[in-house]
């Protein structure tokens, strides 16, 4: 692609990029306008500029709709991620002889943030009052470059490409049930001896039905059946809670019953692997986000409070072992 114009990238190029992406964003010109404060016509302008100095269209325009081109696509894509590495700079530079500050967005699974980010909220803002936090939580993956995120806290290895990461805790799962449940039904030995539980499924739309136990080399894999299933794993927890049956959790879910005894590991010998959730909890964020010091500060803060949350000691063949060397706290 060849510009008609042999012309530096200036502000006004700068301003039309930006103004691109908010028509995109927003779905029309006049939102657009109505959010950068100026006309309709001058947008429109801006962007007509852009397409005559390119040489290709942009935009698709019609009278209520607008859609980008193939090289609108390209230029979009292009643009949000320049606009965020300018936009950054310009923090980081700001930042740099000042406490944090400003807004920071953080999005982390809804149990989760629930259980250990909640709590976490006012030390955080009490030691960075100049932050103002936005918290999202959310089962489903967010895009951070269109949600506008600093920083995501999740689990498994799922969702890390272009972005950097950094390990919290091992995220173990393993296979529980009340004590009564056991007294009342047996322990199984081995997975095979599962299909003589009642076994509560946990439900995602990609996730894997069955249960994968490693000991050692060797896997084994089973596919559990029970009379309760659900999406939800808190629902599932009250159940197993009330001794319905043996479920799958992540220590970060069921630690404190575990310490308190409320609830014992079926299996200790084995390890469960699960692809959905993974090995590790992370937080990852952008790379245009690695030198900003309110994500610094985000990041220091939740691995001092979040460390090993995840983890299982293993240190023991029984359950009760097991249970009684878990840290009651983080």
């Amino acid at each position: 692609m060849t510009l008609k114009k042999a012309k530096d990238v200036s502000l006004d190029h700068l301003s039309a990029m930006r103004a691109l992406v908010r028509i995109v964003e927003l779905g029309s010109f006049s939102a657009a306008a109505r959010e950068l404060k100026i006309a309709t016509s001058t947008i429109a302008r801006k962007i007509t500029a852009l397409e005559e100095m390119l040489g290709v269209p942009l935009l698709h325009r019609s009278t209520h709709h607008v859609a980008l081109t193939e090289a609108g696509d390209l230029y979009h894509g292009r643009a949000v991620s320049m606009i965020a590495d300018l936009d950054d700079t310009l923090r980081v530079v700001a930042e740099l002889d000042s406490a944090p500050s400003g807004p920071l967005k953080l999005t982390a699974p809804v149990a989760f943030g629930r259980r250990y980010l909640a709590p976490l909220v006012a030390p955080f803002l009490e030691r960075y009052p100049g932050i103002q936090l936005d918290l999202r939580l959310t089962d489903n993956h967010n895009d951070m470059v269109m949600g506008g995120f600093d920083l995501d806290i999740h689990e498994g290895e799922n969702y890390l490409d272009n972005l950097i990461v950094q390990p919290i805790s091992r995220n173990d799962s393993i296979l529980c049930a009340t004590p009564a449940y056991f007294e009342r039904r047996g322990r199984p030995q081995t997975p095979a001896d599962l299909a003589q539980h009642n076994c509560l499924r946990y439900l995602h739309p990609e996730g894997d039905p069955r249960w994968h136990l490693s000991n050692g080399k060797t896997v084994q894999s089973v596919l559990p059946s029970g009379n309760l299933q659900s999406d939800h794993s808190e629902l599932l927890l009250e159940a197993t809670c009330a001794g319905l049956g043996i479920a799958e959790f992540e220590i970060w879910l069921i630690r404190d019953l575990l310490v308190s005894g409320a609830l014992e590991i079926a299996l200790p010998k084995y390890r469960l692997e699960n692809a959905l959730t993974g090995r590790q909890i992370y937080m990852a964020y952008l790379p245009n986000r690695r030198f900003s010091t309110k994500v610094r500060v985000l990041r220091e803060f939740m691995a001092e409070h979040l460390k090993g949350i995840g983890e299982w000691p293993q240190e023991g063949p029984s359950a009760g072992l097991a249970a009684r060397h878990i840290r009651a706290d983080p």
